[in-house]
């Protein structure tokens, strides 16, 4: 339109016509359909544009998601899903933030601690990640495949995380959100907040987005997002993309939580929370295989509580399922490093030592044999000598033996223990003379 007048006007005072020339107002009302025909098109346009953006990215995100589910029903290793859903977050094909962390809840109470995290702690290492995705074409599955590389990536960022515990009481904006049940993005770091201050300098985050795991109600973990490469500024639109993968994800790791707990219950005695009877028998047998495959060594201890019958008939079978709970802390906190201690039943405890010869195993046993006899037991004075003690016998596996004759070394060992006077070590093969009572 100020085309179409400028130029009427022009040609009016060049040429001295009449203003109101028809043509000239036609030429006028042209110009003004075609502007407006021109904006419309423009605008039209424009809004397609924007829809197939939205399209684009929630095709992606639909992919993705689909991606993430098949993902995630393949494997109930916890560990695994929690890099699965990291990389669907920071994998260039997923969401494509430059750093990622997860945080779980470990307790009823609130306690949240980090767990695993993807990403790099500078951008020199970052760029040479993205460099290497880009040539080597790589989508979700190349990134799922290649978790051991990630986790030794980064190291430095997962060391620094696990070491983060938050405690429930700690007024922070991870609480909010979880008490909220909604994503935050959070621009500018608030230094009054003690948890976004230690991100800040651990991390060195500038800004980042927080979105709860939330299942029916029950507060899984939080999700960390920051872009620390690129520094490209974080967006609700992006964050709002986190939500749905954020809910898959509490679903996953809360059936995992459970297939754990299943799995523990199936091998874990009940009372003393050691290893049961079926999970020694299973994993002795692999380890006599690993042994004759391997010529290494592998010793067993078998043990005995002394008069033990005595004690309950005296004290009451709480009191002597108390002392077989303190008994079991005593084995646990009395190891080396490859140590199972089991509850084979009963009173009886068996602890498998994969790569230890019978001096070493012997050794142990005493450690516990004497641990025990001076343990302060609530009600010893009642029992026989005025205190608890053990019979163990130990037994070191020859080559070609199964599991079965290995206990049975062992069985004969605590036998003669028993036999001998009970409190005491005996070793199935002679071994030199150990202090404390250890028979050979």
């Amino acid at each position: 339109m100020i085309g179409a007048i400028t130029m009427s006007a022009w040609y009016v005072w060049i040429t001295g016509e009449s203003a109101f020339n028809p043509i000239y107002i036609g030429y006028a009302l042209l110009a003004l359909v075609v502007g407006f025909i021109a904006q419309y098109t423009s605008r039209r346009t424009a809004i397609q544009h924007a829809v197939q953006l939205q399209l684009h990215r929630q095709a992606k995100q639909l992919s993705l998601l689909s991606d993430i589910s098949l993902a995630l029903q393949r494997t109930n290793d916890l560990r695994s899903l929690l890099h699965i859903i990291l990389t669907a977050i920071t994998a260039g094909y997923g969401l494509g933030f430059n750093r990622a962390m997860l945080f779980l809840v470990t307790d009823d109470e609130g306690t949240i601690k980090g767990e695993v995290g993807i990403g790099s702690m500078c951008e020199e290492d970052g760029y040479k990640i993205w460099e290497d995705i880009f040539h080597n074409n790589m989508d979700l599955h190349d990134f799922i495949r290649r978790q051991h590389e990630a986790e030794i990536k980064d190291v430095q960022l997962n060391d620094l995380l696990r070491q983060i515990t938050i405690a429930p009481e700690t007024e922070s904006i991870l609480h909010q959100a979880l008490h909220d049940k909604r994503p935050y993005l959070i621009h500018d770091i608030d230094l009054n907040d003690p948890v976004q201050h230690r991100l800040r300098q651990i991390f060195r985050m500038q800004s980042f987005a927080v979105v709860p795991l939330i299942n029916q109600n029950k507060q899984i973990g939080l999700i960390l997002v920051d872009n620390n490469i690129n520094h490209h500024p974080l967006s609700i639109e992006q964050v709002d993309a986190i939500v749905p993968l954020a809910a898959q994800a509490s679903v996953a790791i809360e059936n995992a939580r459970l297939y754990d707990q299943t799995v523990k219950m199936s091998i874990t005695d009940g009372l003393t929370g050691l290893y049961n009877q079926s999970y020694a028998q299973r994993t002795a047998e692999l380890l006599v295989q690993e042994a004759d495959a391997a010529d290494r060594p592998l010793s067993a201890i078998l043990m005995d509580l002394d008069n033990f019958k005595h004690y309950n008939d005296t004290n009451g079978h709480l009191e002597g399922n108390e002392l077989l709970i303190q008994l079991s802390r005593i084995l646990r906190e009395t190891h080396l490093k490859t140590t199972i201690p089991c509850r084979f039943g009963g009173e009886e405890f068996v602890v498998l030592l994969p790569g230890v010869k019978a001096k070493d195993a012997a050794a142990l046993a005493e450690r516990i044999r004497s641990r025990v006899e001076e343990e302060p037991f609530r009600y010893r004075e009642s029992q026989p000598g005025g205190r608890v003690t053990l019979s163990i016998g130990v037994a070191e596996y020859t080559r070609g033996w199964t599991w079965d004759e290995l206990l049975k070394a062992a069985d004969d060992a605590l036998y003669e223990a028993k036999r001998n006077g009970k409190n005491r070590v005996v070793v199935r093969k002679a071994i030199p003379q150990a202090a404390g009572g250890v028979d050979g």
